[in-house]
C-alpha cells in the first residue's frame, strides 16, 4: 500500500490496493470487496449515483409512495410498505426518517404513530419544551436518530458531549456496568433538576432518551439506507426484468422466491420455465421477460447445470433427449427433474413422452454409446416412436412438478384452483380493499410471510402477510383471535379471512374469522381432463373392451403397456 504522510500525526492510507486479509487458517477471505456499479451513460444509458435526476423521477416517487416497493432493499417489509404509504413517502428526507422511526425502539414506544400523527396534520406537532423545537423541529419534536438523543441530552438537559454519548452508547447496550449505567442515570435526573424541570417533564425525557437511544439508527446509516432504497427503487421501475430477476438472483430478501415470481407477474412480466437450451445458472431479466435459472431447480447439481450451459456454448442446442443425454452424460434422476419441471420441452415431446423415452434409453444404454454401431437402428427407431403419446401434463401435474422443483408455481398461482370461490359473491380482492375502509369484508389469501410479536401485555399475536391475484394485504390478528386460530396459521393458505378492513392504514385486515380452505373447496373447479371440459379426471369412464384387451397381455406387454 503506498502510505503518505500529510504531517508528522497523519497517514493516508491508498485504499486501491487494499487487500483484506485471509481469515486465519484457511484460504478464503473473510469478506469481499466488490467492484463498484458502472457509471458509463454509453452502457448502460443512466448514471445510477446522479441523486439529483433519481429524487426527481416521479415513477420512482409513486412506488415508493405507494409502498410498491417489494424487492427494494430496506423498504419491502409489509411495516415498511404500510409506513410509506402513511407517510405518504416520496422524498430522500422523509425515506431518511422512515429509516429510522420504523425500528424497534421509535414504534415500540408508540412515538412511531406520534410522529405519523404529527407528519400529517402540524397542529400536533407539539414540544415538551419550548426549545426543543431548535433540534428537534425536523422530526417533529421526535427523537428518531441517535443524534437526536445526543442533541436533546447536551443541550437541552445540560449533559456534556462525553456524557451524552456515553448515555447513547450505554442504551445501545455497549456499556456493560450496571454500576456505570446507574450513574449516568443518576447525572441525567441531576441535570434535569439543575435545569429547573420538574419531575414530569424529567421522567417524560428520559422515557423518550430510554426508547430511542437503544435501537435508532444514526442519521448517516439511515440516509445511506434511503440512497440505496432510492436507487433500487428506480431499477424496478425502469428495468422491471431485469431487476427482479437478479433479486432473485441474489436469493431474495425479507420474502420466499415465490414472493418475488408472484410480484413480477404483477408487473407484467412473463415468466419463463428453465430450459436447457436457454437457461444459464442464475435468474435472467430481458426486456419484459424472466428466465428462471438453473440455480432455482431443487436438486439439480450445480455440475449438472454447469456441463449443460457449457456444452451447449460449445456444440450448439439439444436437438433431442438422446442428443441431450449422449452429450451431457446427466444421470436419470437428474434428467428425470429437468423433464418434470419443463426444462426439456424444447425437444418439442410431451412430458409423458420423454419419461418414457428415459426409461427406455437407460433400460437399453447401448443406445446412448456414441461407439456403438446399432445393428437394430430400426427396431430402436420404432420403439421411440411406439412411446410417443400426445398426452400432456394437465395444468395439476404441471403446477405440481414446479412447485417439487422451485417451491413455488409459475404456470399458474396456487389461487387458481380456487377461482370460482374467489370470483364468488362478497370476496373483495387486495387492489380493492382501500374502498372499503371500516367495513367488514371476506377475502382469500396465499401465504408471503408472517411475524408473531408479544403485546406490551406479554399477548401473542400475529401479522400475516397474504397476497392474491390482484396484490397484498396484512391480516393482523390480535391475541384474542390469535388463540382461537394460531394452529391454522402456520399453513401456507389459501386462507379465507373475515373481519374490518382498517381505515389508517389502506392494506390492513383486522381479522375476526379465519380458515384454510381445502382441496374440497376447490373440487367445484378441478382441471378437467378433456379438451371438451366434459368430464372430471378422477371419474373418467371405463368401456368393458378395455378389459379385453387387458386380459390379452401377457405379464411382460402389460408392463410395458403401463410403464412404456
Amino acid at each position: 500500500m503506498d502510505n503518505r504522510k500529510i504531517n508528522s500525526n497523519t497517514v493516508l492510507i491508498d485504499m486501491k490496493n487494499y487487500r483484506i486479509s485471509p481469515v486465519r487458517g484457511t484460504e478464503a477471505v473473510s469478506h469481499k470487496i466488490y467492484e463498484a456499479v458502472s457509471r458509463d451513460k454509453d452502457k448502460i444509458g443512466f448514471d445510477i449515483y446522479d441523486f439529483h435526476m433519481i429524487f426527481a423521477d416521479e415513477p420512482t416517487k409513486k412506488i415508493i409512495r405507494e409502498g410498491d416497493t417489494i424487492g427494494c432493499f430496506y423498504i419491502e417489509s409489509p411495516g415498511m410498505r404500510s409506513l410509506l404509504k402513511k407517510l405518504n413517502c416520496d422524498t430522500f428526507e422523509m425515506l431518511t426518517a422512515a429509516s429510522s422511526v420504523i425500528r424497534p425502539g421509535v414504534a415500540e414506544s408508540g412515538m412511531m404513530q406520534e410522529f405519523i400523527a404529527r407528519h400529517k396534520d402540524p397542529k400536533r406537532r407539539k414540544y415538551l419544551l419550548p426549545e426543543m423545537e431548535t433540534y428537534l423541529g425536523e422530526t417533529y419534536g421526535v427523537m428518531i436518530y441517535q443524534e437526536d438523543v445526543i442533541k436533546v441530552v447536551h443541550h437541552i438537559v445540560g449533559m456534556t458531549l462525553e456524557e451524552a454519548d456515553l448515555l447513547r452508547r450505554a442504551m445501545s447496550g455497549k456499556l456493560r456496568s450496571r454500576e456505570a449505567m446507574a450513574k449516568i442515570q443518576e447525572k441525567f435526573f441531576l441535570s434535569c433538576r439543575n435545569k429547573g424541570f420538574t419531575k414530569k417533564i424529567s421522567d417524560e425525557l428520559w422515557h423518550q432518551v430510554e426508547s430511542f437511544a437503544g435501537y435508532a439508527f444514526c442519521k448517516a446509516h439511515s440516509a445511506s439506507f434511503a440512497l440505496l432504497s432510492f436507487q433500487v427503487a428506480f431499477l424496478k421501475v425502469h428495468f422491471p426484468a431485469e431487476f427482479m430477476a437478479s433479486v432473485l438472483s441474489n436469493s431474495g430478501g425479507f420474502y420466499a422466491p415465490g414472493v418475488y415470481i408472484n410480484e413480477a407477474k404483477r408487473m407484467g412480466i412473463k415468466i419463463l420455465l428453465p430450459c436447457v437450451n436457454n437457461s444459464v445458472y442464475e435468474y435472467e431479466g430481458n426486456e419484459n421477460e424472466i428466465r428462471i435459472g438453473f440455480m432455482a431447480i431443487k436438486n439439480l447439481e450445480k455440475r449438472t447445470a454447469e456441463k449443460v450451459e457449457s456444452e451447449r456454448k460449445e456444440q450448439g442446442c439439444y436437438v433431442s433427449l438422446a442428443d441431450f443425454l449422449i452429450r451431457t452424460k446427466t444421470g436419470y434422476e437428474q434428467t428425470e427433474i429437468l423433464i418434470k419441471c419443463g426444462a426439456l420441452d424444447c425437444t418439442r415431446q410431451t412430458r409423458h413422452t420423454l419419461l418414457r423415452l428415459l426409461d427406455i434409453y437407460f433400460g437399453h444404454r447401448k443406445i446412448l454409446d456414441e461407439s456403438h454401431t446399432d445393428l437394430f437402428f430400426h427396431e430402436t427407431l420404432a420403439l421411440e416412436k411406439e412411446v410417443e403419446t400426445t398426452k400432456q401434463f394437465s395444468i395439476e401435474e404441471i403446477c405440481m412438478a414446479e412447485y417439487e422443483a422451485f417451491d413455488y408455481m409459475v404456470t399458474r398461482h396456487p389461487l387458481y384452483f380456487f377461482n370460482e370461490i374467489i370470483e364468488g359473491p362478497g370476496i373483495v380482492k387486495a387492489a380493492e380493499l382501500q374502498k372499503y375502509g371500516g367495513r367488514n369484508v371476506k377475502m382469500i389469501g396465499w401465504f408471503m410471510t408472517s411475524k408473531r410479536i408479544k403485546t406490551r401485555k406479554g399477548d401473542i399475536m400475529k401479522f400475516l402477510s397474504l397476497e392474491d391475484l390482484t396484490g397484498t394485504f396484512e391480516a393482523v390478528i390480535f391475541p384474542k383471535t390469535y388463540e382461537k386460530y394460531a394452529e391454522l396459521t402456520m399453513s401456507m393458505g389459501p386462507y379465507l379471512v373475515e373481519g374490518k378492513a382498517d381505515p389508517e392504514s389502506g392494506n390492513n385486515l383486522i381479522v375476526e374469522k379465519l380458515r384454510v380452505l381445502s382441496a374440497k373447496d376447490a373440487m367445484s373447479f378441478m382441471q378437467k381432463d378433456s379438451s371438451e371440459n366434459k368430464y372430471f379426471g378422477d371419474v373418467e369412464k371405463i368401456h368393458e373392451e378395455e378389459f379385453a384387451i387387458v386380459s390379452t397381455l401377457d405379464k411382460e406387454k402389460l408392463k410395458k403397456a403401463y410403464a412404456g
